[in-house]
């Protein structure tokens, strides 16, 4: 019993230590929001209402989806500036930044700089003049790897365009989980281990 609660100890420990964290996460509107900067005016969008227009930003279900370009999924307007709030509720380790291009040059985003901040709102790392690839009429996204920045919850976006035109279809993310949180599954066997070595412990005694 001895040995078969250490056993159990170890594995419940083990499985503890690999945190939610580890995990890779797209994430989009389910689990983060975005908002205009406060350089906008309430409603710059040309072909949609301001909060239509903010969920298409974000509705991708995955870094591979492919999106198609219609007036009621891409996101356009004039003026040639875009600056967007993102809010990941929670601090994240960025692996991988995904842009959806529009697919001509006469309306297609050519700069976007990001700024990325921590829960206290500190700035914790740029990825500054970022100009994408045009997009394909079945568009997907074009990946940037990130080396950085870490406990990130907050992102500033500024997308411009040469042409006076600010088109494209969704920006995404993917990351990992800053803080240590232990998954369900990690919980379950650290409360067997326990459970286990309780026991031991009582047989001893008696």
């Amino acid at each position: 019993m001895h040995k078969f609660t250490l056993a159990a100890l170890t594995l419940a420990l083990t499985g503890l230590s690999q945190v939610a964290g580890a995990t890779p996460i797209y994430l989009n509107h389910e689990n983060i929001s975005v908002s205009l900067g406060s350089s906008m005016a309430a409603e710059p969008f040309a072909n949609r209402s301001t909060s239509a227009s903010l969920a298409s930003i974000i509705d991708a279900p995955s870094a591979e989806a492919i999106e198609s370009h219609a007036q009621n999924t891409h996101v356009w307007i004039n003026g040639g500036m875009l600056e967007l709030d993102f809010d990941f509720g929670m601090e994240y380790n960025l692996t991988t930044l995904h842009f959806w291009n529009y697919f001509g040059e006469g309306y297609d985003v050519d700069n976007i700089d990001f700024n990325f901040f921590d829960a206290g709102h500190n700035l914790v790392g740029s990825l500054l003049n970022v100009m994408p690839a045009l997009g394909s009429t079945a568009l997907s996204a074009e990946d940037y790897a990130l080396s950085f920045p870490s406990n990130v919850q907050y992102v500033n976006a500024v997308l411009s365009g040469d042409n006076g035109q600010v088109d494209f279809n969704n920006i995404g993310f993917t990351g990992q989980l800053s803080s240590s949180v232990p998954e369900p599954g990690s919980l379950a066997l650290f409360g067997l281990g326990l459970a286990g070595f309780a026991f031991s412990r009582k047989r001893q005694r008696a």
